[in-house]
């Protein structure tokens, strides 16, 4: 008997020299855990705005210089309040040959504005004195980093609470979370339609009688993370 007995244990000692994985499945219990997935979206109001201003000679057919356009444009600016030294750059200047009689030139100018209010009213005053290329270029918010960082907090507790939810459907908790993937963050903007056109079509009286308090589409932080939690006792 006791031979037989030594010869069993001799054999489970060779099966498990030769499975290495057998031998971790017995000294290694299986611990229950849960993954789930979270997500959480923000809706930011841009509040920076960049505008792209063009004054061409070719939009006169050579009558106004672009010098006598910048001036107007200048005029027009200060009526809204705008710190031209800090709010205005230039992006680029050309010239163009114009019907065999010499050149013409065109600059183009970059504004920053802060609101969609704002961007009414340099569109509204440039389109008094003739400035019609003017257009919306892109938007963002100044504080998006941080609502990056709140949609990512947003995201975890999203994973944290399924997590709990899953658990308590079939009597249990969770413990620790011991994994966390942190997906990179999406941002999207979409534009107002309306502001998305030249200020010539903008200025159109049906448009402004159909339209007349525009604002710009949110910004939207998507943020997605992966977690995977300890699963405790029962819950009594």
């Amino acid at each position: 008997m006791k031979k037989i007995f030594i010869g069993a244990i001799a054999t489970l000692a060779l099966a498990l020299t030769l499975n290495p994985r057998l031998a971790q499945a017995q000294a290694q219990p299986i611990i229950p855990t849960v993954s789930v997935n979270g997500s959480a979206q923000i809706k930011v109001t841009p509040d920076v705005i960049y505008l792209t201003i063009k004054l061409d000679e070719s939009d006169t057919k050579g009558k106004v210089t672009v010098e006598q356009q910048r001036k107007s444009m200048f005029a027009a600016l200060n009526k809204c309040d705008i710190d031209i030294e800090k709010q205005l750059s230039v992006q680029g200047m050309s010239s163009e040959f114009f019907r065999r009689r010499g050149s013409l030139a065109a600059t183009q100018y970059e504004l920053k504005v802060g609101s969609a209010a704002e961007v009414r009213k340099v569109f509204d005053e440039l389109e008094k004195v003739g400035v019609v290329n003017v257009n919306v270029a892109r938007a963002t918010s100044s504080k998006l980093d941080e609502y990056r960082t709140e949609a990512r907090t947003k995201a975890m507790q999203n994973a944290q609470q399924r997590a709990r939810e899953l658990a308590e459907a079939v009597g249990q908790q969770i413990g620790a979370c011991y994994e966390i993937n942190d997906y990179t963050t999406t941002t999207e903007t979409v534009y107002g339609k309306r502001l998305m056109m030249s200020n010539a079509v903008m200025m159109d009286s049906a448009v402004e009688e159909a339209e007349p308090n525009v604002e710009f589409e949110q910004i939207v932080v998507n943020y997605n993370v992966s977690a995977k939690f300890y699963l405790m006792t029962e819950i009594h």
